[in-house]
C-alpha cells in the first residue's frame, strides 16, 4: 500500500513527467540492454514499412508516439482494411444475395470473395465451411448450442479458458444434463498430455480447447488432443481468436472440427468473427437463428408454415448481413497472408524474446507463462509487487509513456482464481503484433521500471 501512495503523489505531481519519461528512454539501453539488439534493429528497418500502414500509429498523446501493446484485445486497422471497406460503402452499399441489381450483384460478389480469402488463410476444404459471425464468442456459442449431444454425454475444457471457451457449455450442461470436466492447466499454463488421455473418455462428445492462451501465452498441444479425442469418438473446437493472427493455421492439417476465430484480433473490423465447422459436421448441426437468406423455400399448406433450410454456410446466417465487415475481414486475411505468417510469427518473437529478457531484469516483477518463446505467443502478463492492482500499472504507463497495455483478468477468472491472483489485483498484459519494434519494447521495459523505482 506503501508503494501505491507513492506512485499516486507521483503521478499526478506538477512535474513534468513526459521530460522525466523521455529521459529513462535515453538511458535505457546503458540501463537494461535489449536481448540481441542489433539483430533487432535490422528487423525494425524491415518492418517499419508494415508499421507504417497503421493510420493511429502516426497520432501523438500529449506529444508522445502512441506505443500500442493491447493488440490480444484489439488489433490496430491497416489502411488496406480501412479502404477495402470504405470502397463497399462508396461504391455498392447495396443488400448482397437479394438485389439483382447491378450494386447488390457487386455486393454479393466482394461479400463471397471475402469468404474465400478467409478459406484460404486457415486452409479450409471450401468457403462454405466458413461461416460469417459477431465474433469468436458468437461462434463458440453457436458450436456449444448447434452440436446435436445426447444427454448423459461428457464435454471436456480446461481452466485456461476464455470464458467464451467454457461458459457456453456451462449453460448447456445446466439445461440438458451434460457432464462437464475440466482439465486443470499447470501454473504456467501449459498441459500434462496425460490428464487430457484420463478426461477424454468414450462419453465424451465434445472437447473445447484454448489453442493460445489470452493470458499466459502459452500453446496448447492442440495436435496431440485432437488425436486423443478423435480416437475415442469426440469432436473438437479450438478457440483459435489469440492464435489465428500470429500463426500460420492449417485447420485440415490440424484435422480439427472447429474453429473460433475473432476477426477484430487480425487486424479486421469490429464485430465480425468466423466460425469454421467441417462441412459434414455443419450440415448435421441444429440452426442457432433463422429468418431470412437462411431457406429456399417457405411454403404454406393447410395453414401450416413448412421452411426448408439452406445448407451451410447460409443456413446460420440469418438476416441481412455485415458486408462491409466481411468485406474487411478479407482484406485483413489478405494483408497477413501478404506479409507471411511465419514471418509475422517469426517477428513477434524476436520482440517477445527481448521483453522476456528485460522483464526478468526488473526486481519485483512476475510475469506468467514459460519463457520459451517457441511455447507461447506474443504477449506477456504479469504482476508487480509494490503495485497494488494492474490497472494502476496500466494507467501509470498510459499517462506517462503513452503506453497502452489490457489490465485485470481478461475473460479468464478461473485460471486467476487457480494461480492465486484475485479479481481485485488482476493481471497486466502487454501483446505485441506486426506494427509493434525494439523502440516500443524499450519504452515499455522504461515504464515498468520507472514504476518499480517509485514505488519500491
Amino acid at each position: 500500500m506503501q508503494g501505491l501512495c507513492r506512485w499516486r503523489h507521483i503521478c499526478h505531481s506538477g512535474q513534468s513527467a513526459g521530460r522525466a519519461g523521455y529521459h529513462h528512454e535515453e538511458n535505457w539501453k546503458g540501463r537494461i540492454p535489449l536481448a540481441d539488439s542489433e539483430g533487432l534493429r535490422m528487423n525494425d528497418r524491415f518492418w517499419s514499412r508494415i508499421r507504417s500502414d497503421f493510420p493511429v500509429l502516426k497520432r501523438k498523446i500529449n506529444g508522445r508516439p502512441i506505443v500500442y501493446l493491447d493488440s490480444a484485445c484489439m488489433a490496430l486497422k491497416p489502411r488496406q482494411v480501412i479502404s477495402a471497406m470504405n470502397e463497399y460503402y462508396e461504391r455498392f452499399p447495396a443488400c448482397g444475395g437479394r438485389s439483382i441489381h447491378r450494386l447488390g450483384e457487386e455486393a454479393s460478389d466482394a461479400y463471397s470473395r471475402a469468404r474465400g480469402k478467409l478459406a484460404r488463410f486457415i486452409n479450409a476444404a471450401e468457403p462454405g465451411e466458413c461461416i460469417w459471425t459477431r465474433n469468436a464468442t458468437e461462434s463458440l456459442n453457436i458450436v456449444a448450442s448447434s452440436v446435436k449431444i445426447e444427454r448423459g454425454s461428457k464435454v471436456v475444457t480446461t481452466s485456461l479458458e476464455h470464458h467464451s471457451g467454457s461458459l457456453p457449455f456451462v449453460e448447456r450442461a445446466k439445461k440438458t444434463g451434460l457432464k462437464l470436466e475440466v482439465v486443470r492447466a499447470r501454473n504456467d499454463g501449459t498441459f500434462d498430455i496425460e490428464d487430457w488421455k484420463r478426461a477424454i473418455d468414450s462419453s465424451t462428445r465434445i472437447v473445447s480447447v484454448v489453442h493460445s492462451s489470452n493470458v499466459t501465452g502459452t500453446i496448447a498441444p492442440l495436435r496431440e488432443i485432437i488425436e486423443i479425442a478423435h480416437d475415442r469418438g469426440a469432436l473438437v473446437v479450438s478457440d483459435d481468436a489469440q492464435y489465428a493472427p500470429h500463426h500460420p493455421l492449417d485447420v485440415q492439417n490440424l484435422d480439427v472440427d472447429f474453429s473460433a476465430i475473432s476477426v477484430h484480433k487480425m487486424c479486421g473490423p469490429t464485430g465480425m468473427g468466423v466460425l469454421y465447422g467441417k462441412m459434414s459436421l455443419l450440415e448435421s448441426m441444429d440452426m442457432f437463428l433463422v429468418g431470412g437468406d437462411t431457406v429456399s423455400d417457405v411454403r404454406f399448406e393447410d395453414g401450416r408454415i413448412i421452411p426448408s433450410y439452406l445448407p451451410p454456410p447460409h443456413k446460420f446466417e440469418a438476416g441481412l448481413q455485415n458486408y462491409a465487415g466481411a468485406i474487411g475481414a478479407g482484406a485483413a486475411a489478405e494483408y497477413l497472408q501478404s506479409i507471411g505468417m511465419r514471418e509475422i510469427e517469426q517477428h513477434e518473437r524476436d520482440l517477445l524474446r527481448a521483453a522476456l529478457e528485460g522483464l526478468k531484469q526488473l526486481s519485483h516483477v512476475h510475469f506468467l507463462g514459460p519463457d520459451d518463446v517457441n511455447l507461447r505467443t506474443g504477449l506477456l502478463t504479469f504482476v508487480i509487487d509494490t503495485v497494488e492492482s494492474a490497472h494502476d500499472i496500466a494507467t501509470f504507463l498510459n499517462d506517462r509513456y503513452a503506453v497502452m497495455i489490457r489490465s485485470g483478468w481478461h475473460c479468464a477468472a478461473p485460471f486467476h482464481y487457480q494461480i492465486g491472483i484475485p479479481p481485485s489485483k488482476g493481471t497486466a498484459r502487454a501483446s505485441i503484433y506486426i506494427y509493434n519494434n525494439s523502440n516500443d519494447i524499450s519504452i515499455f521495459l522504461t515504464g515498468l521500471q520507472t514504476l518499480i523505482e517509485q514505488t519500491s
